[in-house]
């Protein structure tokens, strides 16, 4: 099984939200679904043949919207029998609900493959969906065209024989007991109920005592009100009541050797039957994504062979949605990525964190065959997912901060050329601030020429001096004018916090020179109220 990414990390980066939204329907997609392992570096030729096969559904769903709301209706109908298929292969008899089931699953392939028929579409073969003409014949002898199943006499001119003749038992049992009422009504001037029985008040002593001699009622029970009788069987009833249980007895039998018969018929089909399954499923999860591409207004990712990550205007789906639940819209991030190290810098409130889920979430999507929330984005596939965002402190191991930072850290230092992507959120944050500039800078130095990708955030400006390292600083508050902001802080009484949120720019600018990187925290503590004297020495510390 391809390893990309543990648990945990798909919980941080959101991926497990994005998964949720591929709404599977029927329970071999969910199976499918449940199975899903990302392609790896090698297999970019699948990989881009399912991306294909998603792009060819959005276009067939948005021309043909109607009759993907018909398929989807059908999907909904059907039911996993592979058990009774795989019942029925070892020698075991299909019950009545299990052929019923069967010609429900029969008729609807039936519907599915028309419905598809409709479509300009050369389905693939592993997605094709093909009639089982033959089990369609064997379980509607009738020719009906319903789903209903019986054991029609069709099947048997035994079975046929001994319906005639249970038919005729009771019919004569029938007309038997309606010959009593008819004598009961003359003699004793009652009527018999339906269920057979009469019930007479325990005053009218006379009738009860005309009744106890009469050789056709008998006693049944009684309240403190009413006695109820019913009619007595004769030995005419008893002896057609004995030959119908043996008859119905061997209409039991007769229909044990037809299921039995029709079981063996079923087994002979079974790979056609489990392949039309697998191609439910496939087919169910491709629509289910195509559906998830059109709702996330995704682009389907162009997949190389070289090892490199370029996003243009990238979208994070959960931390989109959860804003537009509160008014407010995601700031695309786009971001070029090759081998080596790769910097973002940039006062807190700046969206680095988020930057770096971005950039997980978007490449796992990619290699699991999903169309991506951007403008656009190349990718080569990563050999592996390594994400440090958060506290990851190990109470059990009885590590801080820093300690379980490393305890995880040094796992992917050992894959370093193994085409990984590593993405480390405030590297060395849980520990003093010289050793923490001076474990990042090693770090950096440590993976620069390696075969991975490592996106580092930090606050160390430093870190990222050098020529080899590239450097990225969130735009942020740099082309915000401080002085209308500031009024408008004075004026309106807002919280700070909120309206620098709605001023700040999350996007990303690639620095090539020291003196580009603006000092948003010391503009953020400025709008923010703090004494001016204090901002005045942080600046006079930070030019020196």
């Amino acid at each position: 099984m391809s390893f990309l990414f543990d648990d945990t990390t798909k919980k941080i980066i959101g991926f497990n939200y994005v998964m949720d939204k591929i709404k599977v329907i029927t329970p071999f997609g969910y199976q499918l679904k449940e199975k899903l392992t990302p392609y790896m570096p090698g297999e970019e030729d699948i990989l881009k043949d399912e991306l294909d096969r998603v792009e060819t559904l959005i276009n067939l769903i948005k021309n043909n919207d109607k009759e993907f709301v018909r398929i989807k209706i059908l999907l909904e109908h059907f039911k996993d029998l592979s058990n009774s298929v795989k019942n029925a292969v070892k020698g075991s008899t299909l019950t009545l609900i299990e052929l019923f089931e069967m010609k429900n699953f029969i008729f609807l392939l039936k519907r599915l493959h028309e419905e598809i028929s409709k479509l300009d579409w050369d389905i693939p073969l592993d997605m094709r969906i093909n009639r089982i003409e033959e089990l369609e014949a064997l379980l509607d002898p009738r020719n009906e065209g319903i789903m209903t199943f019986y054991i029609y006499e069709e099947y048997s001119d035994r079975l046929k024989e001994i319906r005639e003749y249970k038919k005729k038992l009771k019919e004569d049992i029938k007309s038997e007991k309606k010959k009593i009422r008819e004598k009961i009504k003359k003699d004793l001037k009652l009527n018999v109920n339906l269920k057979g029985e009469i019930i007479v008040s325990k005053d009218d002593t006379e009738l009860i005592k005309k009744i106890g001699g009469y050789p056709f009622l008998i006693y049944s029970s009684e309240t403190y009100m009413n006695i109820k009788y019913v009619i007595k069987s004769t030995p005419v009833i008893d002896r057609l009541e004995k030959e119908l249980e043996k008859v119905e007895r061997m209409e039991e039998d007769e229909e044990y050797n037809i299921r039995k018969g029709l079981s063996k018929e079923i087994s002979k089909f079974s790979s056609d039957l489990l392949s039309n399954m697998n191609a439910i499923g496939k087919l169910d999860l491709t629509i289910a994504k195509a559906y998830m591409a059109i709702e996330i207004d995704g682009v389907k990712p162009e997949v190389k062979n070289e090892y490199s990550i370029n996003i243009v205007d990238g979208r994070h789906i959960e931390v989109e949605d959860f804003l537009k639940e509160n008014g407010k819209t995601f700031t695309p991030i786009s971001i070029d990525l090759s081998e080596g190290v790769t910097c973002i810098t940039g006062a807190n409130m700046g969206g680095k964190t988020v930057t770096l889920k971005l950039i997980a979430l978007l490449s796992a999507m990619v290699q699991y065959g999903l169309f991506v929330p951007c403008k656009r984005m190349e990718s080569g596939l990563n050999g592996f997912i390594y994400v440090s965002i958060g506290d990851l402190q190990s109470i059990d191991k009885g590590l801080s901060t820093f300690g379980g930072e490393i305890s995880k850290l040094k796992y992917a230092l050992t894959k370093k050329d193994d085409r990984g992507l590593i993405l480390l959120d405030e590297l060395a944050r849980g520990t003093n601030p010289e050793e923490g500039y001076a474990i990042s800078k090693a770090i950096v130095n440590f993976l620069k020429n390696s075969k991975s990708i490592t996106v580092i955030t930090t606050h160390y400006d430093n870190i990222a001096n050098s020529d080899d390292i590239v450097h990225f600083q969130v735009i942020g508050l740099a082309n915000v004018n401080y002085d209308e902001l500031r009024e408008k802080l004075l004026n309106d009484k807002i919280d700070g916090i909120e309206v620098i949120g709605q001023y700040m720019d999350y996007r990303l600018k690639r620095v090539t020179d020291k003196s580009q990187v603006p000092r948003d925290a010391i503009n953020i503590a400025r709008l923010m109220g703090l004494n001016e004297d204090i901002l005045k020495e942080a600046e006079e510390i930070l030019k020196n």
